[in-house]
C-alpha cells in the first residue's frame, strides 16, 4: 500500500494528497469518522496507536515522485501528534523536507508539535488545528485525550509568531455559538478557516443549520482572513453566498488537480 495517496470525499476538500503514519488515535473523540472508514469498532480504534507498518520506507521512496507538487497532509486517519508519538513524525516530515515536497498538517496535539517549527518554516509548509470549541468542559467531553482548548491556541499563536500559514478546522461543527465564537477569537493568529457541519452523529439533528450558516458567512467575511465553506453546509448558505474567499492565488486548495475557485 502507497503511503502518499489520493484522498476521496469529502477529505479531497481539504488537500489533494495526503499520508497516515499510524493506525489508532488515542484522542478518542466521539464524532471520529476514521473507526468507520477502516471498519474497525470505536473502542479498538481509540485503545492504541501504532506506525504503520514499512510506512517510513514507503515514504522515503515516494516523496521524491512529489517534489514541488501538490501538498501532501499528515494525517486524515490518525493525528500526527498524539500523546505515544515517538519521533516519527518528525522524521517524516523532515524526509519530506529533504525531498522537496509541499506538505501540511492538521492535528489536535496543541504544543506537541511546536518542537517542529524549525520543518515549518524551512519547507514554508502549513500547519492546521483541528478546534471546535471554547469551553475546555466540552473539548473533554467530545475529544477526550486531545490538547486543551488553551494548549491548542497557544499553539497556534507559536507557529503564526514564526511566519508559518496556519489554518484552522472547525469541522465538524458541534456548539454553534462556539463555532462562530473561534472566527471571531482566533482571527489575528489564524490565517485560514475551514468550516464544515456535523454529519453522521445524532447531535447533528439538533443544530439550525441555516440559521448558523446565516451568521457564519458575513462572520467569516468581517474577518479579512481566507475561508472555505465545506461542501456539506454549502446547501444551508443564503443564495448567493459567498463559499470561500483566498487573498493569495498559492494558498488555494486543489481539487482534481485544477484550482478550487
Amino acid at each position: 500500500m502507497a503511503a502518499i495517496y489520493e484522498p476521496k470525499g469529502m477529505a479531497r476538500e481539504y488537500s489533494p494528497l495526503a499520508c497516515n503514519l499510524y493506525r489508532g488515535c488515542l484522542h478518542g473523540c466521539r464524532y471520529c469518522y476514521a473507526p468507520r472508514c477502516l471498519r474497525m469498532e470505536p473502542e479498538q480504534f481509540w485503545a492504541g496507536s501504532t506506525l504503520r507498518a514499512t510506512v517510513m520506507d514507503d515514504l522515503a521512496r515516494e516523496a521524491p515522485r512529489y517534489a514541488h507538487g501538490q501538498p501532501v497532509l499528515f494525517c486524515f486517519t490518525s493525528d500526527p501528534y498524539q500523546p505515544n508519538e515517538d519521533g516519527a513524525t518528525r522524521q517524516a516530515l523532515l524526509t519530506m523536507t529533504d525531498a522537496r515536497c509541499n506538505w501540511q498538517v492538521l492535528t489536535k496535539g496543541g504544543t506537541r508539535a511546536t518542537r517542529d517549527i524549525d520543518l515549518f518554516v524551512r519547507s514554508r509548509a502549513v500547519f492546521g488545528t483541528t478546534l471546535l470549541f471554547t469551553d475546555d468542559a466540552d473539548r473533554r467531553q467530545w475529544e477526550p485525550n486531545a490538547a486543551t482548548v488553551e494548549d491548542r491556541i497557544v499553539a497556534i499563536a507559536q507557529f503564526h509568531d514564526a511566519g508559518v500559514r496556519t489554518w484552522l478546522s472547525i469541522e465538524p461543527v458541534v456548539d454553534p455559538d462556539q463555532a462562530l465564537d473561534l472566527v471571531a477569537q482566533l482571527a489575528p493568529i489564524v490565517d485560514e478557516f475551514r468550516v464544515g457541519k456535523l454529519n453522521h452523529h445524532p447531535q447533528a439533528a439538533t443544530v439550525d443549520w441555516t440559521a448558523f450558516a446565516r451568521r457564519l458567512v458575513p462572520l467569516l467575511e468581517d474577518s479579512g482572513r481566507d475561508y472555505m465553506i465545506k461542501d456539506a453546509l454549502q446547501p444551508y448558505l443564503p443564495a448567493g453566498a459567498p463559499t470561500r474567499r483566498y487573498a493569495q492565488a498559492d494558498a488555494v486548495p486543489w481539487r482534481d488537480g485544477q484550482l478550487a475557485l
